[in-house]
Formats: structure tokens, sequence, C-alpha cells
């Protein structure tokens, strides 16, 4: 696909398929006037959860300093991304299955290296799970805080919500414990668009091949569709269409 919306190459991340390759990064084209163009909230990083996130890629992440100060999703695609979201799944059940059994394996892994203590090769974040109804923070700047400076970090439990309709409650709570600390404290960046998108490409050589589409439509899908709209959709599961 060829037009002003593509970020990069067909090597990079908008293919899903693709390999893990993050040869040089295009910054955006000019975007409509108040659409963002960089991450707007930017913090301080965290750099063993950076250790820990290399240590766990499947191959090269890409550079840290890029995703802090350029934005790579375009408003046009985020548009398309959060249409695809919202509209009803049509993917094939049997590959849908497979996705996010792969996804919800991987994801055991990844947070026994955020929780595991550091004499075992993990950072020691001490997660809280609470069913209040509003998230426990007020801003990710407090979220990166706690985990940066005390190793803490409390996340609205999964069991507070309606079920995901193929993930189980633990799974649900490990993928936001990766995401938030492995992406947003790793890069010291906020919940706006840009930043949440940066967090998916830093986390998204974390995934196999075989887990990467059901991620994408957890980390990208809903989190798009959340940031565009101001609400919290409803969990679903689908995977991407070749191109999204």
């Amino acid at each position: 696909m060829k037009s002003t919306d593509t970020i990069a190459d067909e090597g990079f991340a908008e293919f899903l398929d693709a390999p893990l390759s993050f040869s040089p990064l295009r910054p955006l084209p000019p975007l409509p006037p108040g659409s963002a163009r960089r991450p707007v909230e930017v913090f301080p990083t965290w750099s063993e959860a950076q250790r820990v996130a290399a240590r766990h890629a499947a191959g090269p992440l890409p550079a840290i300093a890029s995703l802090r100060s350029v934005g790579f999703l375009p408003l046009a695609r985020a548009e398309r991304i959060m249409e695809w979201y919202i509209d009803p799944p049509a993917s094939d059940a049997h590959a849908l299955e497979g996705a996010y059994s792969a996804l919800a394996e991987e994801l055991i892994a990844l947070d026994r290296a955020v929780t595991a203590a550091p004499a075992a090769g993990g950072l020691g974040v001490r997660v809280t799970l609470v069913a209040t109804p509003e998230e426990p923070y007020a801003d990710a700047a407090d979220l990166c805080d706690d985990v940066r400076q005390r190793g803490a970090i409390k996340l609205r439990a999964a069991a507070a919500d309606a079920p995901h309709p193929l993930l189980p409650n633990a799974a649900v709570d490990r993928l936001r414990t990766v995401h938030d600390v492995l992406g947003h404290a790793a890069l010291g960046l906020g919940f706006d668009l840009q930043s949440e998108y940066a967090a998916w490409l830093y986390c998204r050589p974390l995934f196999s091949r075989a887990a990467r589409p059901a991620a994408f439509c957890e980390l990208v899908g809903r989190v798009t569709a959340h940031v565009l709209t101001g609400t919290k959709p409803a969990f679903r599961a689908d995977l991407p269409p070749a191109g999204l």
C-alpha cells in the first residue's frame, strides 16, 4: 500500500507478518491542525525496564529517542484502526483462537520478567490489582513515577470489567502489566495517541509472529478507539486485516 498515510516502508511495523526490521523510521507527513505529531506526555525513562525488554525481545527494539520525539501514527490511519475495532469481528475462528492462545501463553513469561526479583532476572515490580470504578492513577505521570521510583504499580483488575471474549482475566491483567511497565514506564511516555502507539512499537518485538495480531487488537485497536472516542470500548477479539 503506497500513500501519504504510509509511515514507513513495508518492512516495518505496519504489516504484522513482516520481519522485525527497524530500518529508518520515517516521521509523519503533515497532520491536520490540532493533531499531535509527536508524543505529548513525556517523562523520565526507566533504563532497567529497557534492559529487561531487550532481553525478551525477538528482534531489535526501535530507537527510544525516536519514539519519544516523533509521531508514527497518522491520524487517518488511527481513524481506520478505530473503525475496524468498533466494527463486528470478522476473523476466522481458528486463526483467532490460535493468536489469542499464543498471546496468553507468552504473557506468562513476560509478566514474570516484570514481577520476578532482580536476582532472578526480573524487575521486581509489585503489582496490586484494585476493583475501583476509576483507574488508580490520576494520569500517566503518576503511574510511571510509581513504577520507576517505588517499583510498584496499581492496576484496575480485569475482573472489575465485563470479561474478554477469549482471554482469561489473569491474561488481561498480565497484558496490562507488561504494556504499562515495559512500554510506558520504560519509554517514559503517557497515554496520548502518539505515546500509546510508541509503546506498542516498543512492545511489539516482545511477542512472537503468532501472538502479534492479537496483541495488536488489544494494544493498538482498543487503545486507539479509547483515545479517539474518549470512551473505553468493551473488549473484543479480532485480527487486523492485512495492511491496517
